[in-house]
């Protein structure tokens, strides 16, 4: 009998497994420890082909979305393109499902950039695309924040020559910290936030506005003392070029 409660115990003293997942990966995103973050998606991707969980489903998109990107600032295309393969495919399984669809759009449209990063001889094609899904996306959810980051991503990394501007995009991630911040719960140990906010203070930087760039950062290591590319990189490098000037 004794065993039989400890083990029970046991179990309800447990994270649930999305929980753990999310807590790990947020971990790793604050270290700079993408071996860690490839290794708790991997652990995703075999719990949800198993458990068929729609809401699993969607946060190993999410954290597929950021190892992506990351792939792809590594020049690591071939295993970005297996991966953006996998998630998009899984985005119309949510979508189906009608599971996060304001943020299941989002995500499409930031697929669709990684697409031009891989195929950029399609870019005008696949930024069209991505436009779209955003649209939806703001459509479907007009508060949801993630719509209003990827707007901001679209319009910043956009070339001019085709109609992209930094200067726009900085009003789209204010927004999106803005609703991020007023959204219960969006907030707490949540990577795409932070994310947010250093897209946010980098748009500062490339617009001429260092004062708020240097507020933003600091709010990201009041934050989070220990986040390592605020810390580390953007932060001291932002401090270099404010000594120089």
């Amino acid at each position: 009998m004794n065993k039989i409660i400890t083990g029970m115990l046991l179990i309800l003293s447990l994270p649930t497994a999305a929980q753990d997942f999310q807590g790990r990966i947020y971990d790793a995103y604050l270290r700079g420890r993408m071996d860690l973050w490839k290794e708790t998606m991997e652990q995703m991707e075999r719990k949800a082909a198993i458990e068929k969980d729609p809401v699993l489903l969607y946060e190993l998109t999410e954290v597929q979305y950021g190892y992506i990107g990351y792939c792809l600032s590594m020049k690591q295309k071939k295993e970005a393109e297996r991966v953006l393969e996998e998630a998009e495919a899984q985005a119309k399984v949510l979508l189906e499902k009608g599971i996060e669809v304001p943020r299941v759009y989002s995500l499409i449209g930031a697929f669709y950039g990684y697409r031009i990063n891989l195929q950029p001889i399609r870019a005008p094609h696949f930024g069209k695309k991505s436009e779209e899904a955003n649209s939806e996306a703001l459509k479907r959810g007009p508060r949801e924040p993630q719509a209003w980051m990827e707007k901001g991503n679209i319009e910043f990394y956009k070339p001019a020559i085709f109609g992209g501007s930094k200067t726009d995009a900085v009003p789209h991630y204010e927004k999106a910290v803005r609703l991020f911040e007023e959204s219960p719960g969006r907030t707490d140990r949540n990577w795409v936030y932070l994310n947010c906010l250093a897209g946010l203070g980098i748009a500062y930087e490339e617009t001429d506005q260092p004062e708020k760039a240097g507020k933003v950062y600091k709010k990201l290591l009041d934050l989070e003392p220990d986040f390592k590319w605020v810390r580390d990189e953007l932060y001291p490098d932002y401090l270099r070029k404010q000594s120089r000037d």
